[in-house]
């Protein structure tokens, strides 16, 4: 005859709670999502240069011309992570909330290739076969031009979460943004 152990009702109870948490996260934490990927993957984008810079893990893997924000739809600096990726995605000056008059200066509505979220205001890396500047001048409405080649190594290259760190540009991140 097996002889049980009496356990005080306190430290039962503690160990209920404690299996019931467990449980509680688990179940909480299959509602999260994925996380982002960690990533070895940083690009420093400098509008003093004209320059983007692409690193694994500290080593540089392609550098690119890009082009910036006019000077009244500054891109914004600071540090963004990639929130998404769309190979081809349709840009508005109205959803981006700049205008919606078509015959405004600042009306502009195209479909645009290799796009890299960095912002959900809608700050983009993407293709901008358009721009004629890229590396020269900035004539965007607050999004990071390359060219196209440029832009499908970029997309092909980044992952959900890395990096990515803007700098000089005078823009702050609540800066109107597209284009």
């Amino acid at each position: 005859m097996a002889h049980r152990r009496k356990v005080p009702g306190s430290r039962l109870r503690d160990a209920s709670r404690l299996a019931l948490a467990g449980v509680v996260a688990a179940v909480l934490s299959l509602g999260a999502g994925p996380a982002p990927a960690p990533s070895g993957h940083v690009s420093t984008i400098d509008a003093a240069t004209h320059r983007m810079t692409v690193t694994d893990h500290g080593r540089t893997v392609m550098t690119f011309a890009v082009g910036f924000g006019k000077p009244l739809f500054p891109t914004p600096s600071g540090t963004f992570h990639v929130l998404g990726k769309d190979a081809v995605i349709r840009m508005t000056s109205c959803s981006a909330k700049i205008t919606c008059d078509p015959h405004s200066a600042d009306y502009y509505a195209l479909t645009v290739h290799w796009a890299v979220r960095l912002t959900s205001a809608g700050v983009f890396v993407h293709a901008a076969p358009w721009d004629h500047a890229i590396g020269r001048a900035d004539t965007s409405h607050g999004c990071i031009h390359l060219s196209t080649a440029d832009a499908h190594r970029f997309y092909d290259f980044s992952r959900i979460g890395d990096t990515v760190i803007v700098k000089n540009t005078g823009g702050h991140a609540r800066s109107p943004s597209g284009p």
